[in-house]
Protein backbone atom coordinates (compact mmCIF):
# COMPACT_ATOMS: atom_id res chain seq x y z
CA UNK A 1 0.00 0.00 0.00
CA UNK A 2 3.05 2.24 0.15
CA UNK A 3 2.58 3.38 -3.45
CA UNK A 4 -1.22 3.22 -3.56
CA UNK A 5 -1.30 7.01 -3.91
CA UNK A 6 0.22 6.63 -7.40
CA UNK A 7 -2.96 4.99 -8.72
CA UNK A 8 -4.74 8.30 -9.31
CA UNK A 9 -1.82 9.99 -11.15
CA UNK A 10 -1.35 6.92 -13.34
CA UNK A 11 -5.06 6.80 -14.24
CA UNK A 12 -5.10 10.53 -14.98
CA UNK A 13 -2.07 10.09 -17.22
CA UNK A 14 -3.55 7.09 -19.05
CA UNK A 15 -6.94 8.66 -19.74
CA UNK A 16 -5.29 11.95 -20.75
CA UNK A 17 -3.10 10.02 -23.17
CA UNK A 18 -6.11 8.38 -24.84
CA UNK A 19 -7.85 11.73 -25.22
CA UNK A 20 -4.75 13.43 -26.59
CA UNK A 21 -4.05 10.73 -29.16
CA UNK A 22 -7.45 11.41 -30.73
CA UNK A 23 -6.99 15.17 -30.64
CA UNK A 24 -3.33 15.00 -31.67
CA UNK A 25 -4.08 13.16 -34.92
CA UNK A 26 -6.47 15.89 -35.97
CA UNK A 27 -4.05 18.64 -34.99
CA UNK A 28 -1.32 17.12 -37.17
CA UNK A 29 -3.71 16.60 -40.09
CA UNK A 30 -4.86 20.22 -39.93
CA UNK A 31 -1.35 21.59 -39.44
CA UNK A 32 -2.38 23.71 -36.45
CA UNK A 33 0.31 22.49 -34.07
CA UNK A 34 0.22 25.50 -31.78
CA UNK A 35 -3.51 25.27 -31.10
CA UNK A 36 -2.83 23.13 -28.04
CA UNK A 37 -0.33 25.57 -26.58
CA UNK A 38 -2.71 28.43 -27.27
CA UNK A 39 -5.80 26.74 -25.81
CA UNK A 40 -3.83 25.38 -22.86
CA UNK A 41 -2.46 28.84 -22.09
CA UNK A 42 -5.91 30.41 -22.47
CA UNK A 43 -7.37 27.78 -20.13
CA UNK A 44 -4.56 28.45 -17.65
CA UNK A 45 -5.36 32.17 -17.87
CA UNK A 46 -8.95 31.42 -16.91
CA UNK A 47 -7.81 29.41 -13.89
CA UNK A 48 -5.44 32.20 -12.90
CA UNK A 49 -8.18 34.83 -13.07
CA UNK A 50 -10.39 32.79 -10.73
CA UNK A 51 -7.55 32.19 -8.28
CA UNK A 52 -6.66 35.87 -8.16
CA UNK A 53 -10.29 36.94 -7.81
CA UNK A 54 -10.76 34.83 -4.65
CA UNK A 55 -7.28 35.57 -3.33
CA UNK A 56 -5.93 32.02 -3.11
CA UNK A 57 -5.21 28.94 -5.24
CA UNK A 58 -7.69 26.63 -3.47
CA UNK A 59 -10.64 27.14 -5.82
CA UNK A 60 -13.40 24.64 -6.64
CA UNK A 61 -12.69 22.59 -9.76
CA UNK A 62 -16.04 23.54 -11.28
CA UNK A 63 -15.24 27.25 -10.93
CA UNK A 64 -11.87 26.85 -12.63
CA UNK A 65 -13.39 24.75 -15.39
CA UNK A 66 -16.17 27.25 -16.08
CA UNK A 67 -13.71 30.15 -16.13
CA UNK A 68 -11.49 28.29 -18.59
CA UNK A 69 -14.40 27.46 -20.89
CA UNK A 70 -15.50 31.09 -20.87
CA UNK A 71 -12.18 31.91 -22.56
CA UNK A 72 -11.39 28.81 -24.64
CA UNK A 73 -14.82 28.41 -26.28
CA UNK A 74 -14.96 31.98 -27.71
CA UNK A 75 -11.39 31.53 -28.95
CA UNK A 76 -12.43 28.27 -30.64
CA UNK A 77 -15.45 29.93 -32.26
CA UNK A 78 -13.14 32.63 -33.63
CA UNK A 79 -10.72 30.07 -35.08
CA UNK A 80 -13.54 27.97 -36.53
CA UNK A 81 -15.08 30.98 -38.28
CA UNK A 82 -11.74 32.10 -39.71
CA UNK A 83 -10.37 28.67 -40.71
CA UNK A 84 -11.41 28.89 -44.36
CA UNK A 85 -10.95 32.64 -44.73
CA UNK A 86 -7.35 32.85 -43.52
CA UNK A 87 -6.25 29.21 -43.69
CA UNK A 88 -2.68 30.09 -44.69
CA UNK A 89 -2.29 32.42 -41.73
CA UNK A 90 -4.34 30.50 -39.17
CA UNK A 91 -1.27 29.10 -37.42
CA UNK A 92 0.11 32.62 -37.04
CA UNK A 93 -3.15 33.73 -35.41
CA UNK A 94 -3.06 30.74 -33.06
CA UNK A 95 0.50 31.60 -32.07
CA UNK A 96 -0.58 35.19 -31.44
CA UNK A 97 -3.39 34.01 -29.15
CA UNK A 98 -0.86 31.99 -27.17
CA UNK A 99 1.47 34.96 -26.75
CA UNK A 100 -1.38 37.28 -25.74
CA UNK A 101 -2.68 34.81 -23.15
CA UNK A 102 0.82 34.27 -21.76
CA UNK A 103 1.49 38.01 -21.51
CA UNK A 104 -1.84 38.63 -19.78
CA UNK A 105 -1.04 35.88 -17.28
CA UNK A 106 2.33 37.45 -16.49
CA UNK A 107 0.78 40.90 -16.05
CA UNK A 108 -1.97 39.57 -13.78
CA UNK A 109 0.48 38.02 -11.32
CA UNK A 110 3.21 40.66 -11.60
CA UNK A 111 2.24 42.27 -8.27
CA UNK A 112 1.17 39.08 -6.50
CA UNK A 113 3.69 37.66 -3.99
CA UNK A 114 2.66 34.12 -4.98
CA UNK A 115 2.52 34.87 -8.70
CA UNK A 116 5.60 32.87 -9.59
CA UNK A 117 4.25 29.77 -7.83
CA UNK A 118 0.87 30.14 -9.58
CA UNK A 119 2.46 30.37 -13.02
CA UNK A 120 4.80 27.47 -12.28
CA UNK A 121 1.92 25.29 -11.10
CA UNK A 122 -0.09 25.94 -14.25
CA UNK A 123 2.88 25.25 -16.52
CA UNK A 124 4.20 22.15 -14.74
CA UNK A 125 0.86 20.70 -13.64
CA UNK A 126 -0.03 18.76 -10.51
CA UNK A 127 -0.01 15.20 -11.79
CA UNK A 128 1.86 13.81 -8.78
CA UNK A 129 -0.78 15.22 -6.43
CA UNK A 130 -3.79 13.95 -8.38
CA UNK A 131 -6.57 12.35 -6.34
CA UNK A 132 -9.30 9.95 -7.43
CA UNK A 133 -11.66 12.91 -7.82
CA UNK A 134 -9.27 14.31 -10.46
CA UNK A 135 -9.63 11.10 -12.47
CA UNK A 136 -13.35 11.62 -13.13
CA UNK A 137 -13.25 14.69 -15.45
CA UNK A 138 -10.29 13.34 -17.42
CA UNK A 139 -12.02 9.95 -17.75
CA UNK A 140 -15.18 11.68 -19.01
CA UNK A 141 -13.20 13.62 -21.62
CA UNK A 142 -11.52 10.42 -22.86
CA UNK A 143 -14.78 8.43 -23.03
CA UNK A 144 -16.62 11.22 -24.86
CA UNK A 145 -13.84 11.63 -27.42
CA UNK A 146 -13.63 7.87 -28.05
CA UNK A 147 -17.42 7.77 -28.49
CA UNK A 148 -17.30 10.71 -30.90
CA UNK A 149 -14.54 9.08 -32.92
CA UNK A 150 -16.60 5.90 -33.26
CA UNK A 151 -20.08 7.38 -33.71
CA UNK A 152 -19.58 10.94 -35.01
CA UNK A 153 -16.17 11.07 -36.65
CA UNK A 154 -17.22 14.06 -38.75
CA UNK A 155 -17.32 16.15 -35.57
CA UNK A 156 -13.55 15.70 -35.33
CA UNK A 157 -12.80 16.27 -39.00
CA UNK A 158 -15.15 19.25 -39.46
CA UNK A 159 -15.16 22.79 -38.11
CA UNK A 160 -16.72 21.63 -34.85
CA UNK A 161 -13.31 20.19 -33.95
CA UNK A 162 -12.24 23.54 -32.54
CA UNK A 163 -15.21 23.63 -30.15
CA UNK A 164 -14.56 20.06 -29.01
CA UNK A 165 -10.91 20.93 -28.51
CA UNK A 166 -11.76 24.00 -26.45
CA UNK A 167 -14.06 21.95 -24.20
CA UNK A 168 -11.64 19.02 -23.80
CA UNK A 169 -8.43 20.91 -23.08
CA UNK A 170 -9.19 22.70 -19.75
CA UNK A 171 -9.72 19.51 -17.65
CA UNK A 172 -6.52 18.08 -19.10
CA UNK A 173 -4.48 21.23 -18.48
CA UNK A 174 -5.58 21.44 -14.85
CA UNK A 175 -4.02 18.04 -14.15
CA UNK A 176 -1.14 17.90 -16.62
CA UNK A 177 -0.09 21.53 -16.93
CA UNK A 178 0.62 23.39 -20.17
CA UNK A 179 3.95 21.69 -20.97
CA UNK A 180 2.86 18.11 -20.39
CA UNK A 181 -0.47 18.60 -22.15
CA UNK A 182 1.34 19.78 -25.28
CA UNK A 183 3.76 16.85 -25.13
CA UNK A 184 0.95 14.30 -24.67
CA UNK A 185 -0.89 15.78 -27.64
CA UNK A 186 2.02 15.96 -30.09
CA UNK A 187 4.69 13.35 -29.26
CA UNK A 188 2.62 10.12 -29.38
CA UNK A 189 0.67 11.26 -32.46
CA UNK A 190 3.84 12.40 -34.24
CA UNK A 191 5.60 9.12 -33.45
CA UNK A 192 2.95 7.12 -35.33
CA UNK A 193 1.95 9.64 -37.98
CA UNK A 194 2.65 7.20 -40.87
CA UNK A 195 0.77 4.22 -39.40
CA UNK A 196 -2.70 2.81 -39.92
CA UNK A 197 -5.40 2.91 -37.28
CA UNK A 198 -4.67 -0.22 -35.20
CA UNK A 199 -0.88 0.08 -35.31
CA UNK A 200 -1.23 3.79 -34.63
CA UNK A 201 -3.11 3.20 -31.38
CA UNK A 202 -0.69 0.54 -30.15
CA UNK A 203 2.37 2.61 -30.99
CA UNK A 204 1.02 5.88 -29.60
CA UNK A 205 -0.13 4.32 -26.33
CA UNK A 206 3.20 2.51 -26.04
CA UNK A 207 5.23 5.70 -26.52
CA UNK A 208 3.00 7.60 -24.12
CA UNK A 209 3.08 4.95 -21.41
CA UNK A 210 6.84 4.33 -21.58
CA UNK A 211 7.57 8.05 -21.56
CA UNK A 212 4.98 8.74 -18.88
CA UNK A 213 6.11 6.02 -16.49
CA UNK A 214 9.78 6.87 -17.03
CA UNK A 215 9.25 10.56 -16.37
CA UNK A 216 6.87 9.94 -13.48
CA UNK A 217 9.32 7.80 -11.55
CA UNK A 218 12.26 10.04 -12.43
CA UNK A 219 10.35 12.87 -10.80
CA UNK A 220 9.42 10.68 -7.85
CA UNK A 221 12.94 9.39 -7.17
CA UNK A 222 14.97 12.55 -7.77
CA UNK A 223 12.34 15.08 -6.69
CA UNK A 224 12.16 16.98 -9.99
CA UNK A 225 8.98 18.65 -11.33
CA UNK A 226 6.86 15.92 -12.88
CA UNK A 227 5.80 17.87 -15.98
CA UNK A 228 9.24 18.52 -17.49
CA UNK A 229 10.41 15.01 -16.52
CA UNK A 230 7.57 13.34 -18.40
CA UNK A 231 7.96 15.68 -21.38
CA UNK A 232 11.65 14.82 -21.76
CA UNK A 233 11.09 11.12 -21.12
CA UNK A 234 8.27 10.98 -23.68
CA UNK A 235 10.41 12.77 -26.26
CA UNK A 236 13.16 10.16 -25.77
CA UNK A 237 10.59 7.34 -26.02
CA UNK A 238 9.15 8.80 -29.22
CA UNK A 239 12.59 9.22 -30.80
CA UNK A 240 13.59 5.68 -29.82
CA UNK A 241 10.36 4.31 -31.29
CA UNK A 242 10.93 6.06 -34.61
CA UNK A 243 14.52 4.77 -34.72
CA UNK A 244 13.34 1.20 -34.09
CA UNK A 245 10.74 1.53 -36.85
CA UNK A 246 13.38 2.88 -39.22
CA UNK A 247 15.70 -0.07 -38.55
CA UNK A 248 12.84 -2.56 -38.98
CA UNK A 249 11.79 -0.91 -42.25
CA UNK A 250 15.32 -1.10 -43.64
CA UNK A 251 15.55 -4.81 -42.78
CA UNK A 252 12.24 -5.64 -44.46
CA UNK A 253 13.14 -3.63 -47.57
CA UNK A 254 16.14 -5.84 -48.37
Amino acid sequence: MEYSWTVAPILVGLFSLCANIILGRQVLKRGVIFIDLAMAQIAALGVLIVQLSVGHADVAFSSKLLASWMLTVPAAILLSSLERKIHQHLEALIGLLYVLAACLAVLLVSHNPHGKEMISSLLNGRLLWSSLSDVVPVFCVAVILVAIQILRDNWLTGRSFYILFAIAIPPLVMSLGVYLEFACLIIPALSVVTMNNRAMWLGAIGVGMVGGVGGFYTSLIWDYPVGPCVVLSMAVAGLAYRMILSVMYKKTSY
